[in-house]
């Protein structure tokens, strides 16, 4: 694993000792796609071409739960036709749902991509840390709130779409 910073600054410094502090308890490795990291202060997590981290996740589990999800977006990689399929399954089960964030991802897109990047993120907290604490970190999370309440309601529909695209994941 490779963590760089963006700007070298005191956060961006104390968000990759965190980070190194869980890499170094857990072993995560079973999670990786990207190996290629860069702590960004003030920014949003992306995913591609290398993962960006926040340097305003703090706590433990913040960084665990963000690092998660940005990897689980690794999983579409070339897998376009995949995602796809699961994006038109997952409107006809919820032809209804926001768009614009909080509550959805932004797009279309991003909203029904949403629905697995957070759902196989859940999986991962709930593996790592225990379901009940992974149910706290992903009902606390202010970003995506529709898409992660729905995540916990309409947990077998959303495995089951993931199983049938993405069976390596699951």
């Amino acid at each position: 694993m490779y963590i760089s910073l963006k700007n070298n600054s005191e956060r961006e410094q104390i968000a990759k000792e965190l980070l190194g502090r869980i890499l170094n308890k857990y072993n995560l490795e079973k999670w990786f796609q990207c190996k290629e990291i860069v702590i960004e202060q003030d920014a949003t997590g992306k995913a591609f071409p290398i993962i960006r981290l926040s340097a305003w996740k703090n706590d433990e589990e913040g960084m665990m739960a963000q690092f998660l999800h940005e990897q689980y977006h690794w999983i579409e990689k070339g897998k376009e036709e995949q995602m796809g399929n699961a994006i038109r399954e997952l409107k006809i089960l919820f032809p209804n749902a926001p768009l614009e964030k909080p509550e959805g991802g932004g797009s279309e897109s991003s909203t029904y991509k949403h629905l697995i990047v957070c759902r196989l993120e859940f999986l991962a907290l709930k593996e790592i840390l225990g379901e009940g604490v992974a149910k706290r970190i992903v009902s606390s999370n202010k970003n995506y709130t529709w898409i992660r309440r729905v995540i916990l309601e309409r947990s077998s529909d959303i495995d089951g779409i993931i199983r049938k695209y993405f069976p390596e994941v699951i």
